[in-house]
C-alpha cells in the first residue's frame, strides 16, 4: 500500500472514531436529560440552617442557650424540625416560631436545658434536622465552644465600697461590669443575691422596682370520675401573673392514691404553649375515693409554685352507673329528651368503620351525621352499603369533604354527583330544623368548585340563614357542621385561615352553640371560644371549665374525624383545647327540654366502648 493510500485510510479511520464518540456522547446527554426529567423528585431539595449560634461562638458551660434557625416549611409542607446536641439522642423537638403558627417552622427555636443535656466545656456539635413527608430529609450542624461559667466565681468588691457581700451565682458578666464599673460606691445596697435569676428579669427588677414573678399553674384531669384501669391525662398548665404561658418551667408532680397507701413521682417541663401532658394507668386494684395530684412548678427568675387538685377513682361498676346516670355504656337517651344523634367524619372503608356505623345504629338516635370524606376511593358505593342501615334522607345527614367534591356538575360520573343524587341534596350546602334545634349544613371540601370564601352564593347563604335561626323565637340551639376545622391542634392538617376568619366573627353574632368538623383523623373539643381578631390562631378561651358551661354564649369547637380511616398523631396540644385523643368513635349529643336547656355530648370509643369524654352545656329558656 502506498503512503498516500496509507495516509488516507489513517484519516477515514480518525474521523469514524470522532463520528462514533459524538454519537455515543450525545446519546448519554439525552440520556441525562431524560432521566432528569422521569426522576424531578431528585430536585425536590428542602433546606434548614442554623442561625444562632454560629460557628466559633463561645458557650457558657451548663447555662440554658436557645437555638434558633430557618428552614424552607411553611403550613401546607407539613413538616417539623428537631435539634439533637453533642450525638445525645433522641432527636428534641424544636417550637415552630413562623408566622403562620404552630405549624410553620420557616422559623423555629429550641432551648436547651439540662433537662435535655447542657452545653460541656470545649467544643459542642449542635445538629438541626428537617423531617418532610414529599423530600429527603436535611441536617445542619454548627460547632460552638463551651466556656466556663465565670459567674459562678465570688469576687470581693474593694474595702472602700459599701457593698458587703454579693452573691452572684448566675449572673451575667455585663451586669456585673455594670455594677463594678459605675463607680457609684455611695450604693446602700448591703446585700444583693441574686442566684437563678435570669439577665432579663434582672434588669426589669432593677429598672422597675416591682416585677411579680410569681407563677400560676393549673391541673385538668381529663376523665372524673375515672374507673380503675382506666387511662388518665392531667395536663399542668404554667404562666405568668399576665397568663403568658411559660415555656420549659420545671414540673416535679406526685400522685397521692386513695387511702394514702401508694405515691407515684413524676416529673416534666412545659412546652412552648406552657403545658405539660402527664399520663398514666390507674391500678386495677387498691382502694376508690379522691386521688390527690401535687404540683411543684419553678422556672428561672419567678417564685416556684405549689398546687393540688384531685378526681375520683370508682371501680368499674360504679363507672358504670355514672354512665348509666348520663345515659349508660349502650344508651344514652336521657328522660325528657328532646333530641338524640350521632356524628362523625373521615369514613374509610373497612372493618373499623363497620363497627363504628354498627355502634351507631344501636343507638336509634333521631339523626346521624357524616361530615366529610364519605369516601376515600373513586366509587362511593362502599360507603353507601355501610350505612345502609342508618340510610334515610330524613335521619341520615352529611357534608362534603375534599374526597367528595371532585366536581360541581350535578349530571357527571363523579363522586360529587353520586353523593348529591343518593342524598337527594339541592345544594351542598343546606340548612334545616329538628323540633328546636337549627342545623347548618357547609360544604368546604375544595373550594374551586364550591367556594366558601366572603362573597361567595355560600357565604350569603350562611349569613342570611344564620341571622334568621338566631331571630326564630323557636330556635333554642344553632348547631354547624362541615368539613374543614376553623381551629385545631398541631397535626397533619393546619386549621383553615379563611374559614375561621369569615365565618368565626359570623358563628359568634348568631349565637352558634357547636361547631363539628373532620379532616384531621382525630378528636378534639376546644373551650368555649371568642374570635381574636388581632390574632385569628390565638382565640380567647371564655370559660376555662373541664366539661361544664353555663350559657357560654359562643361556639365549642368539636374535630370528629374518628369514623374509622386512619388515625392522626398529635404534635402538641393548642392551649384552647380541653382535651384531645386519637381513637376510633363517635360524637353522642342529646339534648333536653325541661327547667332548662341542656346539651349533653359524649365521645363513644368503639374499640372499648367507652365514653372518651363528656362536655355539657346549658341555657336558660329565657336565653
Amino acid at each position: 500500500m502506498s503512503g498516500e493510500a496509507t495516509l488516507s485510510f489513517r484519516v477515514t479511520i480518525s474521523f469514524l472514531s470522532m463520528v462514533i464518540l459524538l454519537m455515543f456522547t450525545s446519546s448519554q446527554l439525552i440520556f441525562a436529560q431524560s432521566s432528569a426529567q422521569q426522576l424531578p423528585f431528585l430536585t425536590q431539595k428542602e433546606s434548614i440552617k442554623i442561625l444562632s449560634p454560629v460557628t466559633t461562638q463561645n458557650a457558657t458551660v451548663g447555662k440554658d442557650l436557645i437555638i434558633s434557625g430557618q428552614s424552607s416549611d411553611d403550613v401546607v409542607k407539613n413538616c417539623s424540625v428537631s435539634v439533637i446536641v453533642n450525638d445525645i439522642r433522641p432527636y428534641q423537638n424544636a417550637f415552630a416560631r413562623g408566622t403562620e403558627g404552630m405549624d410553620d417552622f420557616s422559623r423555629w427555636e429550641f432551648a436547651l436545658s439540662n433537662n435535655y443535656t447542657h452545653v460541656i466545656e470545649g467544643m459542642n456539635k449542635i445538629t438541626a434536622k428537617l423531617l418532610c413527608e414529599s423530600a429527603p430529609t436535611r441536617w445542619y450542624s454548627v460547632f460552638v465552644n463551651g466556656i466556663p461559667n465565670l459567674s459562678n466565681v465570688q469576687i470581693a468588691p474593694p474595702q472602700s465600697s459599701p457593698i458587703q457581700s454579693v452573691e452572684r451565682s448566675n449572673v451575667s458578666e455585663t451586669n456585673l461590669s455594670n455594677i463594678e464599673e459605675s463607680g457609684n460606691n455611695e450604693s446602700l445596697i448591703q446585700s444583693v443575691e441574686r442566684s437563678n435569676v435570669s439577665e432579663t428579669n434582672l434588669s426589669n427588677i432593677e429598672e422597675s422596682g416591682n416585677n411579680d414573678t410569681s407563677l400560676l399553674v393549673s391541673i385538668l384531669a381529663q376523665k372524673n370520675p375515672i374507673a380503675r384501669g382506666d387511662i388518665q391525662n392531667t395536663t399542668i398548665t404554667v404562666t405568668d401573673s399576665a397568663k403568658r404561658p411559660i415555656t420549659n418551667a420545671e414540673i416535679n408532680g406526685k400522685l397521692i392514691y386513695p387511702g394514702n397507701n401508694f405515691e407515684k413521682e413524676f416529673v416534666g417541663k412545659t412546652d412552648y404553649n406552657g403545658k405539660f401532658i402527664y399520663s398514666w394507668t390507674i391500678g386495677k386494684k387498691g382502694d376508690v375515693g379522691p386521688l390527690t395530684v401535687e404540683v411543684d412548678a419553678s422556672s428561672q427568675g419567678y417564685q416556684s409554685s405549689f398546687i393540688t387538685s384531685s378526681f375520683d377513682v370508682v371501680d368499674s361498676s360504679e363507672s358504670s352507673k355514672d354512665n348509666n346516670a348520663l345515659g349508660g355504656n349502650l344508651d344514652l337517651h336521657i328522660p325528657n329528651s328532646e333530641l338524640d344523634f350521632v356524628v362523625a367524619g373521615d369514613y374509610g372503608c373497612d372493618s373499623k368503620t363497620r363497627q363504628t356505623i354498627k355502634d351507631m345504629v344501636e343507638q336509634d338516635t333521631d339523626l346521624a351525621f357524616a361530615l366529610g370524606d364519605l369516601s376515600e376511593v373513586k366509587n362511593p358505593n362502599c360507603f353507601f352499603d355501610i350505612i345502609s342501615k342508618l340510610d334515610n334522607k330524613d335521619k341520615f345527614k352529611i357534608a362534603l369533604g375534599e374526597s367528595d367534591t371532585d366536581s360541581n356538575e350535578v349530571r357527571s360520573s363523579s363522586r360529587f354527583s353520586d353523593f348529591v343524587r343518593h342524598f337527594d341534596l339541592e345544594s351542598p350546602f343546606y340548612s334545616f330544623d329538628y323540633k328546636n334545634v337549627h342545623f347548618l349544613a357547609m360544604s368546604t371540601g375544595k373550594s374551586v368548585f364550591i367556594p366558601y370564601a366572603p362573597g361567595s352564593a355560600q357565604y350569603e347563604f350562611i349569613n342570611d340563614d344564620l341571622s334568621k335561626a338566631a331571630n326564630n323565637t323557636n330556635v333554642d340551639w344553632i348547631i354547624v357542621y362541615g368539613y374543614r376545622p376553623l381551629y385545631t391542634s398541631p397535626t397533619i392538617h393546619p386549621s383553615t385561615e379563611i374559614l375561621r376568619e369569615t365565618y368565626a366573627p359570623l358563628f359568634e353574632k348568631y349565637g352558634v352553640d357547636l361547631v363539628m368538623t373532620s379532616h384531621n383523623h382525630n378528636y378534639q373539643r376546644s373551650y368555649p371560644l371568642v374570635y381574636n381578631v388581632a390574632h385569628s390562631r390565638e382565640p380567647i378561651i371564655k370559660d376555662v371549665n373541664a366539661s361544664y358551661y353555663s350559657m357560654p354564649g359562643v361556639p365549642i369547637y368539636v374535630v370528629v374525624g374518628t369514623a374509622g380511616n386512619n388515625l392522626y398523631d398529635f404534635r402538641g396540644q393548642a392551649p384552647f383545647m380541653v382535651t384531645q385523643f386519637r381513637e376510633t368513635g363517635f360524637l353522642h349529643v342529646n339534648i333536653t327540654k325541661a327547667e332548662q336547656n341542656v346539651l349533653t355530648g359524649t365521645f363513644h370509643n368503639v374499640g372499648t366502648g367507652n365514653y372518651d369524654d363528656r362536655f355539657i352545656i346549658v341555657k336558660s329558656k329565657s336565653e
